[in-house]
């Protein structure tokens, strides 16, 4: 006998301290899924309001129903009680055309900090991407795509990397009002990505705004415009030899680490940048200027020799290779776009949970007619 649902796949995740929410990759776009709580359903003394939450086709985006528990000792006088919402649930994304969300007003943000005031957050958690529009006295923020890192409902959404960045030494002055807009990324693979500082020291190290995908021996390259100083860096690639352009390195920079947690996002390459321009983001007016208005940017440039002892916490060396020697080949160029079913806060499950996600597709769905 058939089932009525084929089997689309079967996924485990652990919940950190504080619950984020949880992208599960799809072969296929689901008509029913489901994720339980393994951990605490039927614990003792445990109330959990999402123990077990599921979708289907039909539902509208970012809603659930479910089950919640509710504390009790022993555990057969644990009760159940149903849920249900239609936001923070169960959101279906196909990255090939991924959705389009509206800009939301904001009133200041801090260039320190990274915290970004909004009267409205809804629909951001942790992990999302935003791009700032139109900010009033922090035009040079314009451009850049964001990793949100913490949220203050309805009060403000912090951007961490950039104020890990400006705890290197980026200077940005603060904004007040503008927009912010979420945004889905493309999956292109490795990825552009803008640059939001470079230390001048012997091994560079270069901070974006949200995590890189680049890995030791890779080699990159810049673009970084006459106002954002440390031109020496730009074009790489287009100086063959010492000297082609008078105080320009030679060839594509090779990175010797990648750095990537909750705030910081960065690599350290092997160029030494002690005696370059000081790189610093141009005023909020001189980005303004019709010439001057792209960010700093860093994007791949190719394959190259993987340094010894290189990992997250170790810069490898610019001069002995990892032993075998050999390229990185994980650096090849793919697109990484597929189906995606987000898991909001409301489903997601509780802090340090363990998980389990199923999902299914309907063999067959036909018309329902009145008798």
């Amino acid at each position: 006998m058939a089932l009525p649902y084929s089997f689309i796949g079967k996924w485990n995740y652990t919940n950190p301290a504080t619950s984020v929410a949880v992208n599960i990759p799809m072969t296929d776009r689901p008509d029913w899924i489901f994720v339980k709580d393994l951990t605490n359903t039927g614990a003792l003394s445990t109330a959990e309001a999402a123990i077990e939450s599921e979708w289907y086709s039909g539902m509208a985006q970012g809603s659930y129903i479910g089950e919640g528990q509710t504390s009790a000792t022993p555990a057969s006088s644990i009760t159940l009680y149903p849920t249900a919402g239609t936001s923070g649930g169960f959101t279906f994304v196909d990255q090939t055309n991924p959705p389009q969300y509206t800009k939301v007003a904001i009133t200041a943000i801090n260039g320190t900090t990274g915290v970004v005031s909004t009267g409205t957050t809804t629909g951001i958690n942790v992990g999302d991407f935003i791009r700032l529009i139109n900010v009033t006295s922090a035009l040079e923020l314009s451009a850049i795509l964001f990793q949100v890192t913490a949220v203050s409902a309805s009060v403000s959404i912090t951007l961490g990397m950039l104020a890990t960045a400006a705890t290197a030494g980026l200077v940005v002055a603060n904004g007040t009002t503008g927009f912010y807009q979420k945004v889905y990324p493309g999956f292109m693979y490795p990825k552009l990505s803008p640059v939001l500082y470079i230390t001048q020291a012997t091994q560079a190290k270069v901070y974006f705004a949200r995590p890189n995908d680049y890995t030791p021996g890779e080699l990159v390259d810049f673009q970084i415009p006459l106002p954002y100083g440390m031109i020496q860096l730009s074009n790489l690639t287009a100086t063959p030899v010492a000297g082609f352009y008078p105080g320009h390195p030679p060839g594509a920079a090779r990175v010797l680490q990648t750095i990537n947690t909750a705030t910081e996002s960065s690599i350290v390459i092997d160029y030494d940048t002690t005696g370059f321009t000081a790189f610093q983001f141009p005023t909020s007016a001189v980005f303004a200027a019709p010439t001057n208005a792209s960010p700093a940017v860093c994007f791949p440039a190719g394959s190259g020799i993987v340094p010894s002892g290189a990992s997250a916490t170790t810069i490898g060396s610019a001069t002995l290779p990892q032993s075998p020697p050999g390229t990185n080949l994980v650096d090849s160029f793919d697109n990484h776009a597929q189906y995606v079913m987000n898991l909001g806060l409301n489903v997601v499950g509780a802090a340090s949970a363990n998980m389990v996600v199923m999902a299914f597709k309907a063999d067959f769905n036909n018309a329902i007619t009145n008798a």
